[in-house]
């Protein structure tokens, strides 16, 4: 079956990372690498009219950002997958000073983006929701409670 995944955390909560090793037959659609939501959402149609497997590689922070992509997909006939990345901002701020380049982020904006953090819900339109922890084991995914 079709699927798109919307990942939610905060920055440096490990989303893309998780795209890149879990999901890395999907297409990655990712703000920050096509600068644009206009090209964003070229590429997002682009992908659904392809049929291909997706993945919305952004922070997603609430339901209004998810609410851009989650309808287009149903209409399609995807199943649509929720993973909510532990977004701890002590842990977020770690791993963003190892960071270089565009891919650190102002320290600011990891708070500011965790302060607009809200729960996925089933009622979005989510067939499936799971929240993943990082460890010394590497990515831990248990259902949604």
């Amino acid at each position: 079956m079709k699927t798109m995944v919307i990942m939610i955390g905060i920055q440096a909560s490990g989303k893309s990372t998780f795209a890149e090793r879990k999901l890395s037959n999907y297409t990655r659609i990712n703000l920050d690498t096509l600068n644009t939501r206009n090209k964003e959402l070229m590429e997002f149609e682009r992908a659904l009219e392809a049929g291909e497997n997706i993945v919305i590689d952004n922070t997603n922070p609430k339901a209004s950002d998810r609410e851009r992509y989650i309808p287009r997909a149903k209409e399609h006939g995807y199943k649509v997958v929720c993973y909510f990345m532990q977004s701890r901002v002590k842990d977020c701020v770690e791993r963003n000073e190892n960071r270089v380049g565009k891919a650190k982020v102002n320290t600011k904006a990891i708070a500011a983006t965790s302060n607009k953090l809200e729960m996925p819900e089933y009622a979005e339109g989510f067939d499936e929701i799971y929240y993943v922890s990082i460890s010394d084991k590497g990515f831990l995914i248990d259902e949604w409670r």
